[in-house]
């Protein structure tokens, strides 16, 4: 399985197609380029029974089985302002279909620490503080 974002399609077809990967699954805004997709490889069964889908291409929701297991697969692409509050309101919607068998990967557009926002001259400081 491939979870990206911002599929690239040409301006004749707006499905992506890539050899190897027989099921592809997108959601796509209109005029932007926003929007994410699930690609499933050709060597995995996977039997799909509903797709969610955003209009503004932030995040498509599979469900289906592989192998006779449930599953569910999400893809997220946050906005780049309140990111965190997007998320959480989107799980918050989706609670119940998020169960032991999802998988949720995508772009959170969330800094894992407050360094991977902070300017680089804040960075070096932090660094020469922590050699000290």
């Amino acid at each position: 399985m491939l979870f990206t974002r911002d599929p690239p399609h040409n301006k004749n077809s707006h499905r992506l197609k890539m050899k190897g990967w027989k099921e592809i699954f997108q959601a796509n805004s209109k005029g932007k380029k926003v929007g994410v997709a699930i690609l499933i490889s050709d060597k995995i069964d996977f039997k799909m029974k509903a797709i969610t889908r955003d209009k503004e291409g932030h995040y498509i929701i599979l469900t289906g089985s592989i192998q006779q297991e449930y599953i569910t697969l999400i893809n997220i692409y946050a906005p780049k302002i309140g990111a965190p509050k997007y998320i959480k309101n989107l799980l918050k919607d989706f609670k119940g279909e998020i169960d032991s068998n999802t998988i949720i990967a995508g772009d959170f557009n969330t800094p894992l620490t407050s360094l991977d926002r902070s300017s680089r001259q804040k960075i070096r400081k932090q660094r020469l503080l922590m050699k000290n």
